[in-house]
């Protein structure tokens, strides 16, 4: 997956169950907004292998997992995956 630039974010203080997905962490990752986020709504987003879902969130009470999408498939061990970004 890939989420948005936050360089002032401590990793330290999370355990090991750490999600950008968990809603009790969520202001922790707003209050980390820098200016190279720009106008964008989608923060984090994930491609899981097994299925080819995606999951996305804004972190603002928006978010789509386990979406189906047009040309969604799977990959195995060897596959390459690639992820297309509109940053504009």
């Amino acid at each position: 997956g890939i989420v948005r630039p936050m360089p002032n974010l401590d990793p330290n203080r999370y355990d090991e169950h750490f999600s950008f997905y968990d809603h009790s962490m969520l202001d922790n990752f707003l209050a980390a907004r820098t200016g190279e986020w720009g106008t964008g709504n989608v923060h984090v987003c994930e491609y899981y292998c097994n299925h080819g879902n995606m999951f996305w969130t804004n972190w603002d009470g928006e978010e789509q997992l386990g979406v189906d999408w047009e040309g969604m498939e799977g990959c195995e061990t060897g596959d390459a995956v690639g992820m297309l970004l509109n940053l504009d």
